[in-house]
Formats: structure tokens, C-alpha cells, sequence
């Protein structure tokens, strides 16, 4: 691609920001790739995922592929955008876009956090009332007290970090894999669903959700700051940047396939259960007991257990990206933690169903995905930024492209919706 990645900087495990990603003898470039693969597979992705399948079996996995295919192109721009300039995308947002609009960006990216963290907290409460059959409050705590020791412990060796999350995406990844090996999957009808099609107005909430939970703001954030860089003022010859570029290319089309096929497998194993099994994840455990035995329906719960926490580890490390790139008077970590985490506890408080919230968690998400993708788009086609990194028209084409086809779909949500 003609694109060479700077030289990593030197570890200082006193910043949350520096030092995400990049486990010693690993590749630099693939292990935050993976680290960012987490947030697109969080129980917002179970929620959204499998009452998609439930309610419309394989209609909506096209969808999921461009979706997947998409987030492999943006998580592409954050990642060389932390690595050509040394900054992550909420400091470029701030220094680019000083006063209102900094102050805008900054509530559109601590909205994100808030989303995530739902879906993180109301995800791990599931897995662990279905595990332990513990209230969803009290689980929902659990998960919540949780995050906040993570962010008092600061795991100040990032192999502890990228170690934890690393083997829980191991864990999700095998537990949904071997819940499609079970399923009954029609693979024809499976084919054909790659193909587009029309969407109603209930399979156009769930597509909008799809996107929001696969296409994740807040991993654009997360990942460019896990690949920051420095420039030391040398010159890598022409061959070395074109390495630089592939070996990123690599790693990002390597994390987000892992990602795509867990996001599909939710599809696929939703769609393969009774028609009278319902259309959320308790009804879907329910379901895989009844008809697959208690290994199956057990491994669902610990695969969504497994990614609320690991999500909430990723969700600590982007709250501090974010409250450091756009707070010049940054509120106490611990503090803001717990005020992410109310609103949370309040929804649960309620009563609204919880497999519902995740999915409106995901849609809120896929309407801030532009606030998140135009400000990145244009950082990486701004040589002054970028350097020898800035985006090919192509590249910057195709960017925009699925900026806009995600546009249209929440365009059209709101079209069918009144």
C-alpha cells in the first residue's frame, strides 16, 4: 500500500492510554487488532445477533458480512491513524475541533462508552443468572464492581492485559463454533442469505442494530490508541513501508474475520432453534437445553459470560482513551466509571427486558458511528497528519461508501419507523 508504520514507542505503564496491546515477541500489529476484535464481539453482538436469527432466521447474515467487511476497512484507518501520528482519535478530535464542536464529539464519545458499558454489564448479568441463577441486579453489580477493580488494580503489565482478554476471546470464539457443530444449519438457505434483500420494519431495527454492535465506535477509539506510534525522524526504505502497510492489513482482515465468523455463528445457531423458542438469549439457553443438552446451552452462557468481561476490560482502557484525548479536566477515573455504569443499573431497575436494551443499545450505537467516522476519515486523508500514510483515493472511497450506506440504514429505520 505504500504506507509505513513508525516506530513503537517506548512503554510507560503510568498512562491507561500507552501500552494497550503489543504483548512481548507478539506481532505489534495483530495483538491490538485482536484487543479491538473483543468489541465486536460483546453481549450486545449476542443480543442483536440472536433475535435476529430467531425472528428472521438466515435473512439478516448479509448484513453481518458487510458489516464485518466494513469494520476491516475502518479498524484499518484507526489503526495506521495511532501508528502515522501518535495520537489516538480522540486527541486528533479535540486538537481538530476545539470548543463546541470538541464539547459535541466529546458527549457523542462518552454516549458510546455509556451504550457499551450496558451492554457489557447487562450481558455479563445474563450469563451469570443463567449460570448461577443469580438476580440480574445483583449480577449486574457483580459485573459493575468487577470493572471498577480492574481500574483500581491498572494491571500495570500490559501482558496481563492483552494475556486475560486474549484467552477470553479464545473461550467465546470455541464456545460459539461448537454451538454452530450442534445446530441444525441449512446450508443452502445459508448461502442464499449472503445475498441482500429486503428489509421490513422489524428486520430494519435488527440491521441497524447488527451494524451498531459489529461496526463498534468505541473500538475505533480503543484501537487507535493501541497502535500508537512515534516518529523518530528516519527513513524506512520504500520496501519497509509496504511491509508496515500489509502486516496491518494482515492483522486487522485476521481479527475482524475471527469476529465475523462469531457474529455469523450467533445468526446461524439462533436460526437453527424451534420456531417457539423466542427471541432472546434467556429463551435461546432455554431452547439449546431443552433440545442439545446442558453442554451446549452451558458453553453459550460462559461464552457470554466471557464477553461481558473481556469487553469491560477493553471498555475500561477506551474510557480512559476517551476521558485523555477530549478532558482537559479529566473527572476522577473511579468516579466516572461508576456514573458509566447507572444508567445501566437503572434500565435493569425498571424491568425492561434485557435482551431488549442490549439491542437498543446497539442501534444508539450504530447512530453515533458517523460522529465517529467522519472525523476519522478526515484525519486519514490528511497528509499533513498521516504523511507517507494518508489514505489512497481508493481507500478514502470505499470509507465513505459504507459511512454512507450506514447512514441510509438508520435513515431508513427512521423512515419505516413512522
Amino acid at each position: 500500500m505504500g504506507e509505513r508504520v513508525a516506530q513503537q514507542p517506548r512503554v510507560d505503564d503510568r498512562s491507561p492510554e500507552r501500552g494497550l496491546g503489543g504483548t512481548i515477541g507478539a506481532p505489534r500489529t495483530l495483538v491490538p487488532a485482536l484487543l479491538a476484535a473483543i468489541a465486536y464481539v460483546d453481549p450486545g453482538n449476542f443480543g442483536v445477533n440472536i433475535t435476529s436469527g430467531a425472528e428472521h432466521g438466515y435473512t439478516l447474515v448479509w448484513v453481518v458480512v458487510f458489516a464485518s467487511c466494513s469494520a476491516m476497512v475502518i479498524q484499518y484507518l484507526a489503526a495506521k491513524l495511532g501508528m502515522a501520528s501518535g495520537k489516538s482519535l480522540a486527541e486528533h478530535s479535540s486538537d481538530r475541533f476545539p470548543g463546541v464542536g470538541r464539547l459535541l464529539l466529546w458527549a457523542q464519545a462518552e454516549l458510546v462508552v455509556i451504550m457499551t458499558d450496558l451492554a457489557e454489564v447487562v450481558g455479563g448479568a445474563i450469563a451469570l443468572k443463567l449460570l448461577f441463577g443469580m438476580p440480574l441486579m445483583a449480577g449486574a453489580v457483580c459485573v459493575a464492581l468487577f470493572s471498577l477493580v480492574v481500574l483500581a488494580l491498572k494491571v500495570r503489565g500490559r501482558s496481563h492485559f492483552d494475556s486475560v482478554v486474549l484467552v477470553l476471546l479464545v473461550v467465546i470464539i470455541g464456545s460459539l463454533l461448537w454451538q454452530v457443530l450442534v445446530a441444525d444449519v441449512d446450508r443452502v438457505a445459508l448461502l442464499r442469505s449472503v445475498v441482500p434483500g429486503p428489509l421490513d420494519s422489524s428486520a430494519a431495527l435488527l440491521a441497524v442494530g447488527i451494524v451498531g454492535a459489529t461496526v463498534m465506535p468505541h473500538a475505533l477509539h480503543f484501537h487507535s490508541a493501541a497502535s500508537r506510534g512515534h516518529d523518530d525522524g528516519s527513513e524506512a526504505s520504500h520496501a519497509e513501508r509496504l511491509r508496515s502497510g500489509r502486516r496491518t492489513v494482515r492483522s486487522v482482515v485476521i481479527a475482524m474475520t475471527i469476529a465475523g465468523a462469531a457474529n455469523i455463528s450467533l445468526v446461524v445457531f439462533a436460526a437453527a432453534l424451534p420456531s417457539t423458542a423466542g427471541a432472546s438469549i434467556e429463551t435461546a439457553y432455554a431452547a439449546l437445553l431443552a433440545n442439545a443438552g446442558q453442554i451446549a446451552a452451558t458453553m453459550l452462557a460462559v461464552a457470554l459470560l466471557a464477553s461481558g468481561l473481556a469487553s469491560t476490560l477493553v471498555g475500561v482502557q477506551t474510557g480512559d482513551v476517551v476521558m485523555q484525548g477530549f478532558g482537559r479536566r479529566p473527572i476522577a477515573p473511579l468516579l466516572r466509571r461508576m456514573l458509566a455504569v447507572v444508567p445501566t443499573l437503572v434500565i435493569l431497575g425498571l424491568g425492561v427486558e434485557p435482551t431488549n436494551a442490549l439491542v437498543w443499545s446497539q442501534v444508539v450505537l450504530s447512530f453515533a458511528l458517523p460522529g465517529t467516522l467522519v472525523p476519522l476519515l478526515l484525519f486519514t486523508r490528511d497528509r499533513r497528519i498521516m504523511g507517507v500514510l494518508v489514505n489512497h483515493r481508493l481507500t478514502t472511497a470505499v470509507a465513505v461508501l459504507i459511512t454512507a450506506v450506514i447512514v441510509g440504514l438508520c435513515a431508513y429505520l427512521v423512515a419505516t419507523a413512522f
